[in-house]
């Protein structure tokens, strides 16, 4: 594969300004990071971090890092087996969510807030006439030193070609995907959640599809979208409300049927995950309430992937029902 908090204190987005060319100094640091100390997260983003005096130049420096030794993985992409990005810094190869992923890790490890972005690209294999169905790459949307930055780590490794009926890796630092200009970067990047468009007029999935400059695409959008309010609801969940969120607004932006699945497995892990890690019968209960909502978008697919997990959700409630009848056993007050 090629997401006004009280009086006086307003929520803004700015997006930083694009890093237009190579900072040498920092880039030859990341180069002189020792072969030892690279093969373990902690060591290496340490390392890293004593490279650069602000969060933005500590973000530049991992993803120097990243490009020049992470290499993408032909063989898994055309497999479509997943790579364990855990495993990255051992193999140096993993494909688009493992590279978002490691960036991610690498951020998060001191404090910088960085995010996933899924959603549809224009690079190897687009084409005008194969209507995108599911989301076909990831990348990051990064807050350093309060600005929000567009950086695509996958492609800023480098490119793929077909070389004699073969799929092929060629490393080449693409700068330009590094704090990318924003307009630039959304004429290949379609967030399948529109609020990480960082845009009040969101591009429609028609309009990216249609046009190639930006400059066409801004004149078919979204009206009245509040992404500021869009990004406080998301930053302020938890991560399994996180993943409803997206996909809740994912589908409705593209309503494709891989889409409409996320949105059951959304629902299904919320149910599985407080239903298995508590003792609670308010817990209980609503985890039944999240396996039905799952039941029902299931139910919408109408094929063996739906029915598998209606049933899974079905022995979900009726462990939570047993659960519950238990607790009140125990004790008939608690709730």
């Amino acid at each position: 594969m090629r997401f006004i908090l009280i009086t006086f204190l307003i929520f803004t987005v700015h997006t930083a300004d694009a890093l237009e060319k190579l900072d040498i100094k920092l880039n030859n640091y990341a180069k002189a990071c020792p072969e030892n100390t690279s093969k373990n997260l902690k060591t290496l983003v340490d390392y890293l971090y004593k490279g650069g005096n602000t969060q933005t130049q500590r973000v530049e420096l991992f993803c120097y890092w990243i490009a020049d030794n992470i290499a993408y993985d032909t063989e898994s992409y055309i497999s479509g087996k997943d790579t364990d990005t855990d495993k990255i810094l051992i193999s140096k190869k993993g494909v688009c969510q493992n590279y978002a992923e490691l960036l991610q890790k690498m951020c998060e490890s001191i404090k910088i807030e960085c995010h996933l972005v899924s959603g549809y690209s224009k690079g190897y294999g687009y084409s005008k006439n194969k209507p995108f169905q599911d989301p076909d790459h990831v990348w990051n949307i990064v807050k350093a030193d309060g600005k929000y930055l567009f950086i695509d780590a996958t492609w800023s490794s480098g490119y793929v070609d077909i070389v004699k009926s073969t799929l092929t890796f060629f490393k080449k630092l693409e700068i330009k995907e590094i704090f990318a200009e924003p307009d630039s970067f959304l004429s290949t990047h379609l967030p399948g959640d529109p609020r990480w468009q960082l845009r009040n007029n969101p591009i429609t999935m028609k309009s990216f599809t249609s046009n190639d400059s930006i400059k066409n695409m801004l004149k078919l959008t979204l009206p009245k979208y509040n992404y500021l309010d869009s990004l406080k609801t998301y930053i302020a969940a938890d991560s399994l409300d996180r993943r409803i969120i997206s996909a809740i607004s994912i589908y409705n932006f593209h309503s494709a049927t891989a889409n409409l699945i996320e949105v059951g497995d959304a629902y299904y892990n919320k149910a599985w995950t407080i239903s298995h890690n508590s003792n609670q019968i308010k817990h209980h209960e609503a985890a039944i309430i999240w396996y039905d909502k799952s039941i029902t978008v299931f139910s919408k697919l109408n094929n063996p992937y739906g029915m598998k997990w209606i049933n899974n959700a079905k022995k979900g409630i009726n462990y939570s029902s047993y659960q519950i009848k238990l607790l009140k056993e125990v004790a008939p007050e608690s709730k």
